[in-house]
């Protein structure tokens, strides 16, 4: 290979822009021929772990379900964020969920809370944390755990609750609210209590 310049200087830089290529190919190849081993299998743990992460974490933003119960009674339920359960795919974990149960004459029961669990194969729901139920524009209960048949439209709270009704507060053991044909039925259960005082709806 033969060159022909006018000076030195460029000489050098027309030799430079040959070797300086060839030497970085040199080096490219010392780090394939010196490069260590990798063990496949031992990266084989971690990408399960991952896996298992991915699939526990996976969830549906803002969700939303309707159905009919057998009564006739509409549902719905909405929530932030709904998940399924690990162990049990038919299972849904929910958060800041918002239930309407609806009769055939558009009376309505709201419930709110801060978490549940939607069984989609027994087709129940367990409601807790900070549990809200609203059946405008007379009757208020907070509890700390609810329990919903979406086939049959029935809430039930069992363990003790505070509400507020068109005659005052009451409390009780149990408590049992249905949609009917065109209304809502609550019976109230183990050590009824009411402290009459009608001026609470106004």
């Amino acid at each position: 290979m033969h060159f022909s310049f006018d000076d030195g200087y460029s000489a050098l830089v027309a030799w430079l822009k040959t070797l300086l290529p060839i030497a970085a190919l040199g080096l490219l190849s010392t780090i394939f021929l010196f490069s260590g081993k990798v063990d496949v299998t031992q990266s084989l743990p971690y990408a399960e772990h991952n896996v298992a992460e991915i699939i526990r974490e996976q969830r549906i933003t803002q969700p939303y379900f309707t159905g009919i119960a057998s009564n006739g009674t509409e549902i719905a339920l909405s929530a932030a964020y709904a998940s399924p359960q690990f162990e049990n795919a038919d299972i849904l974990e929910i958060t800041d969920l918002f239930v309407v149960l609806r009769s055939t004459n558009n009376r309505s029961v709201q419930v709110t809370a801060g978490r549940g669990a939607l069984d989609s194969a027994t087709q129940t729901a367990q409601i807790s944390k900070n549990v809200h139920i609203a059946a405008l524009p007379e009757f208020w209960v907070t509890t700390e755990a609810l329990d919903m048949n979406l086939k049959q439209g029935v809430a039930s709270a069992i363990g003790g609750f505070q509400g507020v009704t068109a005659l005052g507060e009451i409390t009780a053991g149990e408590m049992h609210l249905q949609m009917t044909a065109d209304d809502q039925q609550i019976v109230f259960i183990n050590d009824v209590r009411l402290v009459y005082s009608p001026k609470l709806i106004d």
